[in-house]
């Protein structure tokens, strides 16, 4: 990426702010609430001024809950932000690098999910995001439209960082109740991040799964292992059916391979349990 533009949108959130860091010895820039997506004027006059020969485009609303009972809301960032992104790369060689979801798929299979299966989103919040991809797909012909999901990691401060979350809950609970019924992936920012460099610096378009590598791990899984490495005595055990209410209507099955990247042997995303136990001991919770 020798003498190019990186801009980074959302670089306020927990994604965005990582690899705003993580990209700092490239030429790179970052927006967050100051570069408003759905105002296409103020996109064009930014963009414009910063001439960005690659946009890693990470804004969005991210809250499931939020969006299932504000579609309109979820569509005008998700979707037509996204749009209003697609409309300025149009006449432009610039790479639009979109942060999508394993959500995504939906809950049709309850086997790990690869790029090649189809797709049924369940949430407003995923259908927002695959329309969003469908735009982009439709549109531009330079584009990376990267799923991933369960990510972790980054700075402590951040609210959304999830081993943070349950560290400090065992620190007042010596019970911990967790969800049995959702599969997923656990992926850690760092190596999320490393395989978006990796895909850029490679020059490879399209759809990639973008997952550390996990099979049918839950919620509750994951949740004891955090708590297992960090050496805490608090009891995690499964929580009864719907007791955690929602919604959103989240599929069960978050779970994905990244398969398109092992056919190319370009996967460098580690071990879920070892990522995360690697990230554990920089921060030392």
């Amino acid at each position: 990426m020798i003498g190019k533009k990186l801009l980074i949108t959302g670089s306020e959130g927990m994604l965005g702010s990582f690899l705003l860091d993580y990209f700092h010895t490239y030429n790179s820039v970052g927006f967050g609430k100051e570069l408003d997506i759905t105002d296409s004027v103020k996109i064009t006059t930014i963009l414009n001024n910063e001439k960005p020969d690659i946009i890693i485009h990470t804004a969005a609303n991210t809250d499931l809950e939020f969006t299932e009972s504000n579609p309109d809301i979820a569509y005008k960032v998700n979707t037509l932000g996204t749009q209003n992104l697609v409309n300025y790369c149009l006449d432009k060689d610039i790479l639009l690098v979109y942060i999508s979801s394993t959500g995504v798929y939906g809950d049709h299979k309850s086997e790990p999910y690869n790029e090649l299966d189809d797709t049924f989103p369940t949430t407003i919040h995923h259908k927002s995001k695959f329309a969003a991809e469908n735009i982009i797909r439709n549109h531009l012909n330079k584009f990376l439209i990267l799923r991933t999901g369960w990510i972790y990691g980054g700075d402590i401060s951040c609210a959304k960082n999830f081993v943070k979350k349950i560290i400090d809950e065992s620190k007042m609970n010596k019970l911990i109740l967790s969800d049995n019924s959702q599969i997923g992936c656990p992926t850690n920012i760092y190596d999320f991040a490393k395989q978006i460099e990796h895909l850029i610096l490679e020059k490879q378009f399209g759809i990639f799964n973008c997952v550390c590598k996990a099979i049918n791990i839950s919620r509750c899984d994951y949740v004891s292992f955090i708590l297992k490495f960090s050496e805490n005595n608090s009891i995690v055990k499964v929580a009864p059916e719907n007791y955690f209410k929602r919604v959103a209507p989240v599929s069960k099955n978050e779970s994905a391979v990244n398969y398109k990247l092992e056919l190319l042997n370009m996967n460098i995303m580690r071990n879920w349990k070892l990522a995360l136990e690697d990230y554990m001991n920089e921060v030392k919770f």
